[in-house]
């Protein structure tokens, strides 16, 4: 079974029906919704009411991404897990390639596509040929809603977020980033598979760079690495990324100030 943690603040209606359809629709029904809402409980629940597939109702009072993930993980059933953002949907047969891939691989970790289908353009720049290994400094680029996590192979108790990061925590991006480089650390493979699974429309670059999300990347490369290590890489992103940053160099002093005040949470 597939499991798969959805967190929504309960705002985006439109959204939320798109996605729950496109569950309805799967052509692999054997698979669960577990739905965190952290604010509008009734809406999110009014809106689930039309829809039969299994799902579970988790209702918080606290507002966080990492934390609503880590809190979903709790109640899942399924030996196959992903993690939904709530405007994000599926493709008709993602379940079905998904399960079919664990079927016939061992491996811990799958990452697939995400694919606009309004712009017609990918999410993001893939490669053409499947990897049975994803190198360590790929998976930075990998996004939480294209990983699919075997656990026949992964620990799920290893499976959490840092509630430092993600929407909603004090910095704002990075968890994936970080979940994966856990992922590595514990000695679990990643595989990649170019095969488009779930859609999200593609936001401009200029949005995912904005200031507070650069300033994540300070505490996230400390968080991963260490203090030199960690100014090196924002640095060389930094560099990379210059013409899209719309102040240059207060983004980049903002984010590594930030970087020598972050301290790892106890609490992870």
């Amino acid at each position: 079974m597939i499991s798969v943690v959805i967190p929504t603040l309960g705002t985006r209606e439109k959204e939320l029906i798109r996605l729950f359809q496109s569950l309805s629709s799967q052509t692999l029904q054997d698979f669960e919704a577990i739905v965190v809402s952290q604010d509008n409980h009734d809406k999110v629940k009014e809106l689930l009411a039309p829809y039969s597939f299994p799902i579970q109702h988790i209702k918080l009072d606290q507002k966080g991404l990492s934390l609503s993930r880590n809190v979903g993980i709790k109640y899942i059933k399924g030996n196959i897990v992903t993690f939904s953002d709530d405007d994000c949907w599926y493709k008709s047969d993602a379940f079905e390639k998904v399960q079919s891939y664990f079927d016939q691989h061992s491996t811990g970790i799958a990452c697939f596509q995400i694919y606009d289908p309004e712009k017609a353009v990918y999410y993001k720049e893939y490669l053409k040929d499947p990897r049975e290994k994803v190198g360590f400094l790929e998976l930075f680029r990998k996004s939480s809603i294209e990983i699919f996590i075997n656990l026949s192979v992964v620990d799920k108790e290893k499976v959490t977020f840092d509630e430092d990061f993600g929407l909603g925590a004090k910095y704002p991006s990075g968890e994936e980033n970080i979940f994966l480089y856990t992922m590595h650390q514990e000695g679990y493979k990643a595989s990649y598979v170019p095969e488009v699974v779930v859609y999200h429309a593609k936001p401009s670059l200029d949005t995912r760079l904005n200031n507070k999300a650069f300033a994540s990347k300070g505490p996230m490369f400390k968080r991963i690495f260490n203090t030199p290590i960690g100014i090196a890489l924002l640095t060389l992103l930094f560099l990379k990324k210059l013409n899209h940053l719309e102040k240059p160099i207060p983004f980049y002093l903002n984010s590594l100030g930030e970087m020598f005040r972050y301290k790892k949470s106890r609490k992870r």
